[in-house]
């Protein structure tokens, strides 16, 4: 790497994770693919150039090394091929847009409506936390069978798993900066399989 672009050496994960726009823009501007060593992976930050990559065929999904030791390998969004069409059939039906159509109005809305009346009459709200983020869970929680699991409960497993997924730093060797980040993913993972597994033969 040049000494102009030594400055990507730098880059922090504590940076990143308070406001990663102003490193976006300036590797933007001075080095639209480059490798940035705290996260062990290359970064793409034009459109054009993601729009290449997500359509040449000489680039294949993958998932980070955080996401790997999150979800565990194979998972449906970092592997090509056979694999991903017989993990994406298991779910990929319900999924398909004459499908959703079928239940969204008996599902989604009614939920969606149900968030919008605690907070329509107080003139504000925190869109994600207040509407977003529950009425997402509640959807699929409830899509899946999970009625009985809070909303607090979705959002939480959400939550942690997310930290998990991004607990990407890594040291010059390739290994985790903070491997306790891991610690909340792995929990939430015990508390959903807890919840999971005697409901399979019911799906």
């Amino acid at each position: 790497m040049t000494a102009t672009l030594s400055w990507i050496d730098e880059i922090t994960m504590t940076e990143l994770e308070r406001n990663p726009y102003p490193v976006y823009e300036r590797l933007r501007a001075e080095a639209p693919l480059a490798y940035v060593p705290v996260l062990g992976s290359f970064v793409a930050t034009t459109a054009d150039l993601c729009r290449t990559i997500a359509n040449s065929p000489d680039f294949e999904g993958i998932i980070t090394k955080a996401g790997g030791r999150t979800f565990g390998h194979p998972a449906v969004i970092g592997v090509n091929g056979e694999i991903h069409r017989d993990l994406r059939s298991m779910v990929d039906p319900a999924l398909q847009p004459s499908e959703v159509d079928r239940w969204v109005d008996g599902l989604v809305r009614p939920i969606a409506r149900r968030y919008v009346e605690q907070f329509e009459n107080d003139g504000k709200a925190d869109l994600v936390s207040q509407y977003c983020e529950p009425v997402s869970v509640r959807a699929l929680g409830d899509l899946l069978g999970l009625n009985d699991v809070s909303s607090d409960t979705l959002r939480d497993w959400f939550h942690r798993l997310s930290n998990s997924f991004t607990n990407a730093g890594v040291d010059a060797d390739g290994e985790f900066t903070n491997p306790e980040g891991f610690v909340q993913g792995d929990e939430a993972k015990a508390e959903i399989r807890a919840v999971v597994d005697p409901l399979i033969d019911k799906w």
